[in-house]
């Protein structure tokens, strides 16, 4: 199961990107797909970029800004930000597709992680485990703790690159919809 654990780990960027391209060549978008996955893709990248301007990777356990409302606010973005490209992609099996890619996926990775953090900051993570929710605060909304943001952190952690080649994957989506002449 370790090894399990691992691959995803390092391993999901490159599996995320494969099953992009394949959505892009599958893409079959029309003008409403791509404006209501808009709304979802730009949720999901401004929840990457919040997230990462609080995390302090490996520095300490960060339960503040968004870490206070999800233990992984950044897979949370990422999960919105893939959504709104399979809505985008208007091709409905692939949104299937994607949930069951980034189900497997990110439990594997999202283990993985919580073994790591409870091993280096024990203390910490008990309560913390205990009062934020792993992914989407569903039941319960826990409380808000603010935090310091900061934009070099979001540089540091290339957010801003993951924003461009976002846009970059959303205009092709365009130049897609207008090669088809839809």
């Amino acid at each position: 199961m370790d090894a399990l654990y691992k691959f995803a780990k390092q391993n999901r960027t490159k599996l995320s990107g494969l099953f992009g391209i394949m959505s892009l060549l599958i893409a079959r978008p029309t003008t409403g797909t791509l404006l209501f996955g808009a709304i979802f893709i730009l949720a999901g990248q401004s929840v990457r970029c919040w997230s990462a301007g609080h995390i302090h990777k490996n520095e300490i356990l960060t339960v503040t800004g968004p870490y206070s409302l999800s233990r992984n606010p950044l897979y949370v973005g990422s999960f919105f930000l893939g959504g709104g490209f399979m809505i985008s992609v208007g091709v409905w099996w692939l949104g299937i597709a994607y949930l069951v890619f980034f189900a497997i996926l990110y439990w594997f990775t999202i283990r993985w992680e919580e073994r790591k953090l409870r091993s280096r900051f024990p203390d910490a993570w008990e309560e913390y485990f205990r009062t934020v929710p792993r992914f989407l605060p569903i039941f319960r909304i826990p409380s808000y703790r603010s935090g310091e943001f900061r934009w070099s952190q979001v540089l540091r952690y290339r957010e801003l690159t993951n924003a461009s080649v976002v846009l970059v994957v959303y205009f092709i989506l365009w130049g897609k919809l207008l090669l088809m002449g839809r």
